[in-house]
């Protein structure tokens, strides 16, 4: 079923860093770059963001409380459920409501009463599912869906500006409007206006306008006359004591870049930390999910004592997750490696467009070694593009095996479809392995005005600047390639668990399904073995 995700700012999650000359890739040509300013060597991502990068056990465990054995069956439920959906919406239209998992992993079928109902339910429970009543098929509620878009194209400003997104909730059998802020009054003409058509989730969260820009920057948040200030700033509080309990607010990058310059942050890893992402530019929108805010593209040079992160390139196999560069215009794109595949016999890396540059651009390891170039780069709808891999790096790229280091690896053996409910995790050089709950398929996402993702899904889970292009997984399935994040400015993962959980949202990651990937590349395939 497709959904529509209309409105919806989000941010690319690949690592934008300006320098004065991109080291490390060779692009096509580029306009002249400025002088080079003084430098200071920066240690590696994985050593300074240590802490942030995990094993998949300790994701799946922090995450989402299931081990390795739960999370395989899990995705073997959401696999099956994604197998049987599409014959189910053909051969029961009258009857079938969707497929999705609850929060304990059961599979559940979506039935409308009558006849064709009790076929689909007997051939459901046939099949080892749950099945539930519902008041509407999914054909029935997709029209809904498009019958309420039409509603709020056509709301009175004030109220059309309220509306974030519109979307299919098959675990609630409704066209959900999603809303942020808003009076009462304009809350009650909302819904006077949907007529029951929709159920509307309101969601509390900061100003774009105010809260998304570097403190301290022109047209930045600090509410002052843009000199460092630390009032009302309350640092992240660490995953650790989040899981305990402990409570505690956190700022944006910005607010963690306010309190080094305002040396509140002693010498140490989060000082480094701090310094490191200082130099990162994560590109445009708004840090909340859905917020229709888009933002001068940002190009903003390192500061002068510090230089683009380098970090040794792996020795052996390169596994999907890896860091990579490309040289463009003014900068370098850093991002994460994706499922490695064949196209007509030889070896290539399926990763993001948006992380691309153009094809004919060539990308290299974090060491600066060239090992490919870019080539059938599409950033509209599919945001997907491919590496072709140098003969002589070939073999190196024959794994199929995605993680964030050598000891913490997923092999992967085959494709699968997501399911609203379904269990996933993703990993990127810039944070390694997180996991979350698919939250919406078939979604079309409007990635702050510059681009757009078709059929997209999303999941519920933490993901930055770099982890563009990297892997989204289910048990050993392939599901999908990191595009965009609602959290891509919040600096670490325990900033952007505090900010969302403050603000009543959660971080989401955007991306691309793996089927549509292969679909647009006649001859694709992924390395399972």
């Amino acid at each position: 079923m497709r959904t529509t995700s209309t409105l919806a700012a989000l941010i690319a999650t690949a690592a934008l860093v300006v320098t004065a000359t991109p080291a490390g890739a060779a692009p096509t040509p580029t306009p002249a770059a400025p002088a080079p300013a003084a430098t200071q060597t920066l240690p590696s991502l994985d050593d300074a963001l240590g802490p942030q990068l995990s094993s998949l056990v300790e994701a799946l465990r922090r995450d989402l409380g299931l081990t390795p054995e739960q999370f395989l069956d899990q995705a073997g439920i959401g696999e099956r459920l994604a197998e049987a959906r599409p014959r189910w919406e053909q051969a029961f239209r009258e009857s079938f409501g969707g497929v999705w998992l609850d929060e304990g992993g059961t599979g559940l079928v979506g039935v409308v009463a009558g006849e064709a109902g009790d076929e689909l339910r007997a051939e459901a429970a046939d099949a080892g599912f749950t099945v539930q009543d519902v008041a509407m098929t999914t054909e029935e509620l997709a029209a809904r869906e498009r019958q309420v878009s039409g509603i709020v194209e056509d709301l009175p400003e004030d109220l059309g500006a309220l509306v974030t997104g519109v979307r299919v909730d098959p675990t609630r059998n409704a066209v959900v409007v999603e809303t942020r802020g808003g009076e009462a009054a304009q809350l009650g003409n909302l819904t006077a206006q949907l007529k029951d058509l929709a159920v509307i989730d309101m969601t509390e969260a900061p100003d774009p306008a105010g809260d998304t820009a570097p403190f301290g920057s022109e047209g930045g948040g600090t509410q002052s006359d843009g000199e460092p200030t630390i009032d009302g700033i309350v640092p992240a509080t660490p995953r650790a004591e989040a899981e305990a309990g402990a409570g505690g607010d956190s700022g944006s990058l910005g607010s963690l870049a306010l309190l080094n310059q305002a040396g509140v942050i002693p010498e140490g890893p989060m000082r480094t930390i701090v310094e490191l992402l200082a130099g990162l530019t994560p590109g445009t929108g708004s840090v909340i999910d859905g917020m229709s805010q888009t933002m001068d593209n940002p190009v903003t040079p390192v500061p002068e004592n510090q230089t683009r992160a380098d970090g040794p390139a792996p020795t052996g196999p390169v596994i999907g997750g890896t860091a990579y560069a490309v040289g463009v215009p003014g900068g370098i794109l850093e991002c994460s490696t994706g499922f490695n595949g064949e196209l007509d016999g030889k070896p290539v890396v399926v990763t993001a467009a948006h992380c691309a540059g153009a094809d004919g651009t060539r990308a290299a390891l974090a060491d600066g070694e060239e090992f490919g170039t870019m080539t059938r780069t599409t950033k509209d709808l599919i945001d997907t593009a491919l590496v072709a891999v140098d003969p002589e790096f070939a073999d190196r790229f024959r794994t199929n095996l995605v993680g964030s280091g050598p000891d913490t690896t997923q092999a992967i053996t085959g494709t699968a479809d997501p399911v609203v409910g379904q269990k996933a995790c993703k990993t990127g050089f810039r944070t390694g392995f997180s996991c979350g709950t698919v939250s919406e398929v078939g979604a079309m996402i409007d990635v702050s005005g510059s681009r757009t993702i078709a059929n997209a899904f999303t999941v519920d889970l933490c993901a930055l600047p770099g982890d563009s292009g990297g892997v989204v997984f289910s048990g050993d399935k392939a599901l999908g390639i990191s595009s965009a994040s609602n959290v891509a400015e919040t600096g670490t993962c325990a900033n952007a668990d505090s900010v969302a959980r403050e603000n009543g949202y959660a971080p989401r990651l955007s991306a691309v399904p793996i089927t549509d990937v292969l679909a647009a590349h006649p001859g694709l395939t992924l390395r399972t073995n």
